[in-house]
């Protein structure tokens, strides 16, 4: 009985995962205007549909993992909002307001930026001072939208900014967030493995909390979920690779459970 209960929760969890993984980040384009100082050919929005990038494929080059030392640059991989521009993406499956996400987060922007390497050991011993070397643009709104027509400010309490921290790592998991509270200063001094440890299984990225919603003479708005996210650009220029949505942790659990068990029954045939 046991074992029949477990293959059908595999099962489930097998099914259950392809949906979550394809509800997690943004699928369609709604408008996009490229504003100024874009540089040429960085002007395709699509580029910020799907999963942030992991590595960086370039012919000339050579190809190279993504990490918070190395972004992603590529015009395949990032799209330009310049000054006055703006990018509203949808998503098919809404963003929802769980509380009991961590840190309240509930969803992640992936920009270009990366940290400055200051001991000038670019061969994998690298050391940051929390500095970047890109990106850092502070001009970016974000706001969300349950219909596409009426959107909401989000503002942050820890002054999360686009293309700025948390510089992308790859080999992360960009459905977990980044602890919003720390700040450049808490990476000084720290390599790769540090980073890391900080990031704590994610791949970086600004967080997002739908709780931090107000309505245009900044009182607090209380959204349950969206479908719309918006990010206009009054600043320099700031290039987004992906946005991707937190799981609430019950479903996230089952798929990984699902998986697991699936994975195992598959390692014992």
């Amino acid at each position: 009985m046991k074992k029949t209960q477990l293959l059908m929760l595999a099962l489930a969890g097998t099914l259950f995962v392809p949906t979550i993984i394809h509800a997690q980040f943004a699928d369609s384009v709604v408008v996009y205007t490229a504003g100024t100082g874009v540089i040429s050919g960085y002007t395709d929005p699509a580029s910020a549909l799907g999963a942030p990038s992991t590595e960086t494929i370039d012919p000339i080059y050579g190809n190279s993992p993504v990490d918070p030392f190395d972004a992603p640059y590529l015009s395949s991989q990032i799209v330009g909002i310049g000054t006055g521009g703006s990018l509203t993406l949808q998503f098919n499956s809404p963003i929802q307001n769980s509380p009991n996400n961590p840190y309240g987060l509930n969803f992640i922007v992936f920009g270009h930026a990366g940290f400055n390497i200051v001991n000038n050991n670019y061969t994998g011993g690298g050391i940051t001072d929390g500095s970047l070397y890109t990106g850092g643009d502070n001009g970016v709104t974000v706001s969300v939208s349950a219909d596409g027509t009426t959107f909401y400010n989000l503002v942050s309490p820890f002054g999360t900014m686009v293309d700025s921290l948390f510089p992308t790592d790859g080999s992360g998991n960009p459905l977990v967030a980044v602890n919003p509270a720390l700040t450049a200063g808490d990476f000084n001094g720290l390599g790769l493995a540090g980073i890391r440890s900080l990031y704590a299984g994610s791949a970086g990225g600004a967080g997002f909390d739908l709780d931090w919603a107000v309505d245009g003479s900044g009182n607090p708005i209380s959204l349950a979920s969206v479908d719309y996210v918006r990010l206009q650009n009054s600043g320099d220029v700031a290039y987004i690779d992906a946005l991707s949505v937190v799981p609430e942790p019950t479903t996230f659990a089952l798929a990984i459970t699902g998986a697991g068990f699936f994975l195992l029954r598959r390692r014992n045939q």
